[in-house]
């Protein structure tokens, strides 16, 4: 994967690794609730009810994915915004195999998008009550 990859080549990727491609979704409850999540993604919200960033945003992603700096992950959200800073800020950090699907969940169009693409998603289950 590039540092910025099209949905259907994140799912193409997951397929290849058998589901262990590391996908965490930064977006709100709300949002998962309202579209689904993907299967097996790490569910860590960047922002705060207040819409501000949570503290303990960072020290959550980086206790997940551990100290391997090669470690390969992608990031989603819902249009590619949040994904893209987590990246950049995930690579200032040494990281080197971080992915963006900078399409997000939605995009920005009718053919963009996890969901937009028929990308396979699963109902939020406990990490949205």
């Amino acid at each position: 994967l590039s540092s910025s990859s099209a949905a259907s080549d994140v799912y193409k990727r997951q397929v290849e690794l058998n589901n262990n491609l590391l996908i965490i979704d930064v977006r709100s409850k709300s949002e998962w609730k309202e579209t689904g999540v993907i299967a097996n993604a790490k569910l860590i919200q960047m922002y705060n009810a207040t819409r501000t960033l949570r503290k303990e945003y960072v020290s959550e992603i980086l206790d997940f994915i551990g100290d391997n700096k090669s470690i390969e992950v992608a990031i989603i959200c819902h249009s590619g915004g949040r994904s893209s800073g987590t990246v950049k800020m995930l690579e200032e950090k040494g990281y080197y195999n971080i992915s963006n699907i900078a399409e997000g969940m939605v995009g920005s169009n009718s053919k963009e998008g996890w969901i937009n693409r028929g990308l396979p998603t699963i109902k939020c289950s406990k990490e949205c009550e």
